[in-house]
């Protein structure tokens, strides 16, 4: 019994830290604007980067990615099956708020800071890598790959555990989920703004 409440606690805690809405907060104070239906419709800090402001976009990354954080570190010490609990609802509350009749963001930046906490080591080599590919990119899409990429190739090597990286790979993958459920929202509303994918601007 002690266990299962344990994992309602965590699931609990992690819903709703993870589902304060950032993004969302960010561009109406911000700019008056709804995230949910400007941009790419994102409610995440790529999209406010780009419709808020570039100062915006990095405080909301930063917000979002303690939450990830904040929630892992908070169960570091408990069971495994804990800490999953924990992190998988912090980053179901981004994805899916209550509060924006869950339509949330896509979760990368809160899982992020879910792998620092997790495996610290491991995720420095992928912000290093990262770092690389922004410099030289310019560009969202291949930094966040190599991110991921060189994160969990490297995880092993430098001491995480199988559960770890099963962790991380599990919390990532359900964002690729997520981003397969919002295409078709994100392509009406990409049509309407002109949103240019490649380059991450609007007409």
């Amino acid at each position: 019994m002690i266990g299962r409440i344990d994992l309602l606690v965590a699931a609990v805690a992690g819903y709703l830290i993870g589902s304060i809405p950032t993004a969302y907060l960010v561009g109406r104070l911000a700019a008056g604007i709804d995230v949910r239906v400007e941009g790419e419709g994102n409610v995440g800090a790529r999209n406010t980067f780009h419709v808020v402001g570039k100062r915006w976009g990095i405080a909301v990354f930063a917000a979002d990615f303690l939450k990830g954080l904040v929630v892992a570190a908070l169960f570091l010490g408990q069971s495994d099956a804990v800490l999953a609990a924990g992190t998988t609802a912090a980053l179901v509350g981004h994805c899916f708020p209550v509060w924006l009749r869950f339509v949330g963001g896509k979760g990368l930046s809160t899982v992020g800071g879910s792998t620092v906490a997790i495996m610290p080591a491991a995720a420095l080599a992928g912000t290093a890598a990262a770092g690389v590919v922004w410099l030289v990119s310019k560009r969202f899409l291949p930094t966040t790959v190599a991110a991921i990429v060189v994160t969990i190739v490297a995880a092993p090597l430098l001491g995480a555990s199988l559960f770890e990286v099963g962790l991380v790979v599990w919390l990532f993958a359900l964002t690729g989920v997520k981003r397969a459920i919002d295409e078709p929202r994100m392509r009406a509303i990409e049509a309407r703004t002109g949103w240019d994918r490649l380059d991450g601007l609007g007409s």
